[in-house]
């Protein structure tokens, strides 16, 4: 009983996917309804149109596209229409722009000032002298592309359809493209004004820039030099900002180092300056003494006939009380690993 029910089931889902199908596949072709006779056309140019297009006559859906094949050098367009439509002597097939995406329709029309003639019978095929090719849109708007930068959305919509319509042939639309052509001239006048402005001003300085030529020459000639040289030099400035990195870190940790000392000695009572001034006879006599000892250093430390002398450590802040302890501080933490090598004849003999 399980089983027949789920045949029943399974019968009835496969009878409805099936109507549903052909309805589909019926909607999609979009076939004529009726009897219909098939006709061709050759054309130069098809782009865009293709199989199941509709073929329409004075915008009405009256048949569709079956083929588009190449023979020879041409597009052979085959069709079919109503049976109860017909194709003359003087029938123009055209491909015509449906809407703004880009699909086409092959529209059929007649020359009324044409005197009345009798209808092709089927399977006829209108020449290429009466035909006409498509249009490549696109290639136009792309022109237009940076005026449509500037504008609304809304308007390049009505600027396309409108211009669509006017290379179709409806007057009305052609009436309202100039309008709109004319309008967005009037639009771009102001900035055109402004623009000349611009380009006044610019002729002025490129004037100027134009009278220093060889200066100017002379300027990008230097940098460009100057700017080989720096590339030449690449490795090794890369290599000194690595160097100035680590000297400025080092310089702060010093700064840090020193700073509690530095900080105590200008701050404590009754003052660095106040200091130095109860002091008058010792800076006195520091100045004084100061050229002849600096003379007498030239002379020792100097590899000549009275005298040599190899200086090893000289701490000229002795004559600043409170300040004795600064250099030898400032030149161990300047130390790589915080300790001072002594050459050999200053390191302390065992």
């Amino acid at each position: 009983m399980k089983f027949r029910s789920a045949l029943i089931g399974f019968s009835t889902f496969m009878v409805v996917a099936m109507v549903l199908t052909v309805l589909v596949y019926g909607t999609l072709r979009r076939d004529p309804g009726g009897p219909t006779d098939s006709y061709s056309a050759l054309f130069t140019d098809v782009t865009g149109l293709g199989g199941g297009d509709d073929v329409r006559v004075a915008g009405v859906r009256v048949g569709r596209v079956d083929a588009v094949t190449l023979v020879g050098d041409v597009a052979q367009v085959t069709f079919q229409i109503d049976s109860e439509q017909s194709i003359y002597p003087d029938t123009v097939a055209s491909v015509m722009y449906q809407n703004i995406v880009g699909q086409r329709y092959l529209g059929l029309s007649r020359d009324r000032s044409s005197a009345p003639a009798q209808p092709l019978p089927a399977g006829s095929q209108i020449p290429l002298e009466r035909t006409e090719p498509s249009f490549d849109v696109g290639a136009l708007l792309n022109g237009f592309e940076p005026l449509f930068t500037l504008l609304d959305p809304t308007q390049v919509d009505r600027l396309t359809n409108a211009m669509i319509d006017a290379f179709q042939g409806d007057s009305v639309d052609v009436a309202q493209f100039v309008a709109q052509t004319a309008e967005l001239t009037a639009t771009f006048a102001g900035p055109d004004e402004i623009l000349g402005d611009v380009i006044d001003n610019l002729d002025t300085i490129v004037g100027d820039l134009a009278a220093q030529d060889a200066n100017l020459a002379g300027v990008i000639t230097t940098a460009h030099a100057m700017v080989s040289e720096l590339n030449n030099r690449r490795e090794h400035l890369i290599a000194s900002a690595g160097s100035l990195n680590r000297t400025a870190a080092r310089i702060a940790a010093i700064g840090d180092a020193v700073y509690p000392q530095m900080s105590e000695l200008l701050h404590r009572e009754p003052g660095f300056v106040q200091h130095l001034a109860g002091m008058p006879d010792q800076l006195a006599f520091l100045g004084s003494n100061t050229p002849l000892v600096l003379k007498g250093l030239a002379r020792v430390s100097g590899d000549g006939a009275y005298g040599n002398a190899y200086g090893c450590s000289v701490n000229l802040m002795g004559f600043f009380p409170g300040l004795t302890e600064l250099v030898p501080k400032i030149v161990e933490l300047a130390s790589p690993g915080n300790v001072v090598k002594n050459s050999q004849k200053c390191r302390p003999t065992p």
